[in-house]
């Protein structure tokens, strides 16, 4: 640091010493010294009052400034989430399901694949809405599913209270369509790209 001095209303000759301040809760942030006097000779109380005063004023503008940095750099970088890996072609999936033949809001569907390269593990899925229509995702919402054989599996939960996963839920279709092992729902998407539409899922309770 340089030997230059400030002079303050208490006349006292003050040296700048710098001072590290690091955030205690964002490691992805590293905050720039903060730049404060401090004062070599004896004070008379008033003096370092002041001085004190004077701190605690540049500490509470500076958190202020550092708080706001935080929250740029943790919307902008920090919580950006992750591109998809090895993403492939998708085409079009969509469908109707009936739950004891009416359209049931909510329904899960989850899409397994035959092989394992077919999904490049990923998750393809999708949920009902209140007609009953689908449309299935597995990059991004109703992107479609890569080319392949899947068997479907469904789920349907009540909404779950504060604090608890919906999947914590009891299934309202019994668990009946939850095991891809004994599902009799499928679905073979062609390379073609063209849209497929699944037939009708009937279900019951």
């Amino acid at each position: 640091m340089s030997n230059s001095r400030l002079a303050f209303p208490f006349q006292k000759e003050c040296s700048l010493v710098e001072i590290k301040f690091t955030p205690p809760l964002f490691s992805c942030f590293k905050a720039p010294p903060i730049v404060a006097p401090s004062c070599k000779q004896t004070q008379s109380a008033e003096d370092h009052s002041g001085m004190t005063k004077l701190k605690a004023e540049m500490y509470r503008s500076l958190r202020s400034e550092h708080v706001l940095v935080l929250l740029c750099l943790l919307t902008a970088g920090c919580s950006k989430g992750r591109e998809p890996v090895n993403e492939k072609p998708v085409s079009p999936v969509s469908g109707i399901v009936h739950v004891d033949g009416a359209p049931l809001e909510g329904v899960k569907l989850q899409f397994h694949a035959k092989t394992q390269e077919d999904t490049h593990r990923v998750f393809p899925k999708a949920t009902t809405d209140a007609e009953g229509h689908f449309e299935a995702w597995t990059y991004r919402k109703g992107d479609g599913l890569a080319t392949g054989e899947y068997t479907i599996t469904l789920t349907a939960h009540d909404k779950a209270p504060p604090f608890t996963r919906e999947s914590q839920m009891p299934d309202l279709l019994g668990g009946k369509y939850s095991n891809p092992q004994t599902s009799e729902f499928k679905v073979i998407v062609p390379d073609s790209g063209e849209p497929v539409e699944v037939e009708t899922i009937e279900l019951s309770r």
